[in-house]
């Protein structure tokens, strides 16, 4: 299993920079003029025998090392990822990209007069997944053993067994529901945050965002029902119903595995943002003599932190990757992490359990 890993992690830090917009290299904010200067092409030749060197090592480092072996690996790649970007940066900052360029941002009030509403009706096999499997562990938590294994996320450690609660055994129910709730918080507020638009193609990189978010809010609503599936096959080995064989344990993979293949297919589609997307037969009439504005100095640690005062967003699409951040600067996202770090301690104390190594 630490080999897939290390393999999924290579794969993902490899297609990276390949998926990222144009105009993002590496995080790193540069007019569309510049997207092909000989600085970048360097930074992206060193980053990718760099991927390739340090993914050899990682796969041999799998091999002999235990699980902990992930952490070195992915810190490894993200400071690879990060002087990649301080590269860059450091070739805007000497070539002076932005002097003499009219920079600009835009918006569509479209996407807040008629925002893309999720079809909720795709959380549904979750919710009856869900309900499914706390009522199967109601009605058989009375004839379990004094002990049980011990769920490691989706996989169970049959040689390992912990006291019987009610707490340890409906943890994969437990993380089932918080799986849930987040998907259907994050299905409310994504919707809602600031688009991802570019000011040298408003209506074109507009009807391309749309496209992009409704398609992640698709998957996002599948990919909890895939969750919920695997977590099912892993309560029904926790209650002894299933064998903790590697049988049932790869049977708990294939949900996930499918959502992991739904996310790479859309991802190499539309790229971060939706910029891969086909362009209408109106945006080439329809582009602007702007630039998207430079916005670097909100931006920390290689595009991934976004912290900026003046902006009342409280979720923003991050510079590389499928997905949304917080603004640190608003308030609202200091208690957004409140609320994050409580359950982490919650669950760190015993307060509640969740499908994790057990002790």
């Amino acid at each position: 299993m630490t080999v897939a890993a290390v393999a999924l992690i290579i794969v993902a830090f490899w297609a990276g920079p390949a998926l990222a917009r144009p105009t993002l290299p590496f995080g790193v904010r540069v007019p569309a003029a510049r997207v092909a200067e000989p600085a970048i092409a360097r930074v992206r030749r060193d980053y990718t025998r760099g991927v390739a060197a340090l993914g050899v090592v990682s796969l041999a480092g799998a091999v002999v090392f235990d699980e902990w072996v992930l952490v070195v690996v992915i810190a490894a790649f993200c400071l690879l990822g990060y002087h990649a970007h301080r590269s860059v940066a450091a070739a805007k900052r000497a070539g002076d990209w932005y002097a003499g360029i009219r920079q600009a941002v835009t918006t569509d009030t479209s996407l807040r007069t008629d925002p893309v509403r999720p079809q909720w009706i795709l959380l549904a096999p979750a919710v009856v997944l869900f309900a499914l499997t706390a009522v199967v562990g109601a009605l058989r938590y009375g004839d379990l053993p004094s002990s049980l294994p011990t769920p490691n996320g989706v996989t169970v450690d049959a040689t390992h067994r912990t006291a019987t609660s009610v707490g340890f055994a409906f943890a994969t129910v437990t993380a089932q529901l918080l799986i849930i709730v987040l998907v259907a918080v994050l299905g409310t507020a994504i919707p809602r945050s600031r688009p991802e638009l570019d000011a040298a193609t408003p209506a074109g990189s507009a009807a391309r965002y749309r496209t992009y978010l409704t398609g992640v809010m698709r998957l996002l609503f599948v990919s909890a029902g895939c969750a919920a599936a695997s977590l099912l096959v892993a309560s029904f080995q926790v209650w002894e119903i299933l064998p903790a064989t590697l049988a049932v344990t790869l049977l708990s993979f294939v949900p996930l595995a499918a959502a992991l293949v739904l996310w790479a297919v859309f991802a190499f589609r539309t790229g971060d943002a939706g910029h891969r997307l086909p362009t209408g037969p109106e945006e080439s009439t329809k582009q602007t003599t702007l630039e998207q504005r430079d916005d670097d100095r909100h931006w920390f640690a290689a595009g991934t932190v976004y912290v900026n005062r003046t902006d009342p967003a409280v979720l923003v699409h991050r510079r590389a990757g499928m997905y949304w951040t917080l603004n640190v600067g608003n308030p609202i996202s200091w208690a957004i992490i409140a609320g994050i770090a409580a359950v982490a301690v919650l669950a760190g104390t015993g307060v509640i359990d969740l499908p994790v190594r057990g002790g």
